[in-house]
């Protein structure tokens, strides 16, 4: 019976593989191919991932310092709460508001203020 034959992806070696569901040559390639792999897709994700994750450290601190206060617009943007960059809209008893992972942003009826929601 001959052997068959695979090749890497990552050196384009050929290789007999151990098992019939195996793709890389050796442990290490497949680790640094998969490295490689999600570091291309973080980085193409970055601009955007960015943001929302400083928001949500932000969002997240001043939850936990005081949950029933309003906070101006400005002092969330000075704190880096970027307004434009939330990961989704989620329905609440106060409407759609936007959220940053688990923690939304409910406009007050002073419109310069927001309350965190934690969902």
């Amino acid at each position: 019976m001959e052997d068959q034959y695979k090749i890497d992806p990552l050196t384009k070696e050929q290789f007999v593989p151990k098992k019939i569901t195996q793709k890389f040559a050796t442990p290490a390639n497949r680790i640094k191919f998969n490295n490689m792999k999600a570091s291309k897709l973080n980085q193409e994700r970055g601009f955007f991932d960015k943001p929302c994750k400083i928001s949500h450290r932000e969002l997240k601190a001043l939850y936990k310092l005081d949950s029933k206060k309003t906070y101006h617009t400005y002092f969330l943007e000075g704190k880096g709460v970027d307004f434009s960059a939330y990961n989704h809209l989620v329905d609440t008893k106060y409407g759609k508001l936007p959220a940053y992972y688990n923690y939304a942003l409910r406009k007050m009826s002073n419109p310069d203020y927001y309350q965190i929601i934690k969902l």
